[in-house]
């Protein structure tokens, strides 16, 4: 089962538990636009204005489970957008009333628009979400989905609707070549159709694109409902789809349940042994100072903590161990000296509180490998969904990713912090620290510096 909560302490830094990673000083976190429903990814357009993918809040139309609900109906609706903050501060939303699914009446666990990213010239790129079987979707891809077989649990908790209850949202789970000053959207790659057709994790058919990043000539998406890394040409001539393996833990990290109730089916893999194979559900991806793809995970059911991952993608398109022991991971990127920034939606599992209100943080790994904790849990940064270097070489993120207009993008300042050694990683050791600083790509492309109106603006929180 593809679950992907949102939609979406530590054995990590050399077992927090016994080493800590303590602030020194908290940092300041400056608020720089708010009132954004279910928001995703932050960027920077080449002429420094601020852009926030907004899912929205769905509406009153059809609806389907989906297992990025555990099973709880989403609906459709047309409440998504793209917020943009232009350079002298004003605020405005682009392909406004766009398709949106979200729980209802709650309006939490949007997915629509995620992100939107440029290439070296300047176009814009736009990455929609879905959370569900893309049979759903719409007619058409309901009758594709009817030539391809679906596992017998999926029919159980998450089936394809009839005719009459598809969500009528075609927009949805595909890459956009996007002008958005018309707002003229040209498909480049449908993850929905691909996913129907292909399967690449061979398990429930459904789809959640969440992360993009754009890189030369090619496309990075990760999709967290199928479970899987795409490499996409940006005129839509090649596309690679690469499998993100489960992770195999004990059986014991499953929570206990009330009397007579058992899980779901397909929920998580029961294997011999006492152990279980849980989603990797990927959420963010980065392209790294040696060339390769770094793609993080929040993971699936039961959201255990400690246990996220990094992986790394070479040219061979083998997904490989970077990094482990991380609590939720919903994006990252490297900043031009070569450190990776791992942002945390929450540092304790999702089944502990309340989704919109999870104490995230944000981790630097240094190309030495060592960890230190930039922002701690409970300084500011709840459920936090999306990571960017802006125009000014600070660091921006998506905070509050859960609930009708609670999300807001903070910048992150006066930074001190502890550093704690990372234990031995060859892998990691042989990756980064070769490459040096100097070699640092970050997840987007740099623009020039932020004018002083936008940061005018700013509130401190």
């Amino acid at each position: 089962m593809k679950l992907k909560s949102f939609a979406l302490t530590s054995l990590t830094f050399c077992f927090a538990a016994i080493c800590g990673t303590p602030s020194v000083q908290a940092a300041t976190l400056t608020t720089i636009v708010n009132g954004i429903s279910n928001a995703r990814a932050v960027s920077f357009g080449p002429d420094s204005s601020l852009y926030v993918a907004e899912p929205g809040i769905g509406g009153n139309g059809n609806c389907q489970p989906s297992p990025s609900t555990l099973f709880q109906p989403i609906c459709a609706g047309n409440s998504g957008s793209l917020v943009k903050v232009a350079s002298d501060g004003t605020t405005q939303r682009l392909f406004n009333n766009f398709e949106s699914i979200a729980e209802q009446p709650s309006g939490n666990q949007g997915a629509g628009i995620q992100d939107v990213q440029f290439d070296s010239q300047g176009n814009a790129y736009l990455l929609t979400g879905f959370a569900g079987y893309p049979g759903n979707r719409d007619l058409e891809s309901l009758n594709l989905g009817a030539n391809f077989p679906i596992p017998e649990q999926q029919l159980v908790t998450f089936p394809p609707s009839t005719p009459d209850k598809v969500l009528n949202t075609p927009l949805l789970a595909q890459l956009f070549k996007a002008d958005l000053n018309t707002g003229k959207l040209e498909s480049i790659f449908d993850f929905g159709k691909y996913e129907i057709t292909n399967n690449p994790d061979g398990g429930d058919v459904v789809t959640n694109p969440f992360d993009l990043t754009v890189s030369g000539d090619t496309a990075y998406v990760i999709d967290g409902g199928g479970n899987t890394a795409y490499k996409i040409k940006l005129d839509g001539s090649e596309s690679e789809a690469i499998a993100i393996p489960k992770k195999v833990l004990s059986a014991s990290t499953l929570p206990p349940l009330p009397p007579g109730q058992e899980l779901p089916p397909g929920l998580v893999e029961v294997l011999p042994g006492g152990n279980i194979a849980i989603q990797s559900v990927p959420t963010g991806g980065t392209i790294g100072p040696d060339g390769a793809l770094y793609v993080a995970e929040y993971s699936g059911f039961p959201y255990p903590e400690n246990e996220s991952r990094i992986f790394r993608i070479g040219d061979d398109g083998n997904p490989e161990v970077f990094l482990d022991g991380f609590t939720q991971i919903t994006d990252l990127t490297f900043d031009e000296q070569g450190n990776l920034l791992v942002l945390q939606f929450g540092d304790e599992s999702q089944l502990q509180g309340d989704l919109r209100f999870l104490p995230g943080s944000l981790i630097k790994v240094a190309p030495d490998l060592t960890r230190t904790t930039l922002v701690a849990a409970g300084e500011g940064l709840e459920s936090s969904a999306g990571i960017d270097i802006g125009p000014d070489g600070k660091i921006y993120i998506t905070k509050r990713g859960v609930g009708p207009e609670l999300g807001s993008v903070v910048r992150v300042d006066n930074v001190v912090t502890e550093r704690v050694p990372e234990p031995t990683s060859i892998l990691g050791l042989l990756a980064l620290a070769s490459v040096g600083a100097t070699g640092a790509i970050a997840k987007r492309k740099r623009q020039n510096k932020l004018s002083e109106e936008l940061l005018a603006k700013a509130e401190i929180v």
